[in-house]
């Protein structure tokens, strides 16, 4: 192990990992005396009318309709309860609709649930996370990462987001705090080609040059 070359030294840049990250449930059970289930019902699903939004498998499955998860574009896979032990990092479920709500409160529209301050907390820039594998022409620079929220510079832009995944399921969420707009989306299979569209979209919404990001000939 001594050996192998660090990408950074210590505390100085971040690597996603979900254990460490679902220490916010813990911290969630801990502080309100509540299971965080009901927890983040209570305090965020219902103020913000995110009426399709649960935690747990049985609230996925239980769901009136639901989209069967999918590896490789097409082939069906089952629901991992794995995900679900550890609920703050892959364990909410959602629609697109609530999604979209979700992010309208991330760029100020509810500020009874999420305020000023608390937004300016979860999305200030904490520490570096350099990208794996290199950059592409056009890729966002300035990576970096708050609590919970990834942020990046896209044509001198400022943009917050982050992407998640389970096996058989993608989504992704992007925004301009500034311009307050952004892009939600949900897909119901484990590949990533799809999220090359959020580029595509601030590439219009700021003007530049078609680029074909998607390479659906690819």
């Amino acid at each position: 192990m001594g050996s192998i070359p660090q990408a950074c030294p210590p505390g100085t840049c971040h690597a996603y990992q979900n254990v460490a990250f679902d220490t916010a449930s813990e911290i969630v059970e801990h502080v309100s005396g509540q299971a965080y289930a009901d927890a983040a019902r209570q305090r965020l699903f219902a103020p913000l009318g995110m009426t399709s939004a649960t935690v747990g498998r049985a609230g996925l499955q239980s769901a009136p309709s639901w989209a069967r998860p999918h590896r490789y574009r097409k082939t069906p896979t089952t629901v991992q309860e794995a995900y679900y032990r550890v609920p703050a990092a892959g364990g909410v479920n959602s629609s697109i609709r609530d999604l979209n709500r979700w992010m309208l409160a991330q760029m100020g529209a509810a500020p009874a649930v999420l305020s000023a301050a608390d937004l300016d907390a979860l999305h200030q820039t904490r520490v570096l996370t350099p990208p794996r594998g290199g950059r592409a022409a056009g890729d966002p620079t300035d990576q970096a990462y708050g609590l919970g929220w990834r942020s990046f510079t896209f044509d001198g832009h400022h943009l917050v987001g982050h992407r998640g995944s389970v096996d058989g399921y993608v989504s992704l969420i992007l925004f301009d705090p500034a311009e307050k707009s952004g892009i939600v989306m949900l897909w119901n299979a484990n590949t990533f080609q799809p999220a090359r569209l959020e580029y595509e979209f601030f590439d219009s919404l700021y003007g530049l040059p078609f680029t074909d990001r998607l390479r659906l000939d690819d």
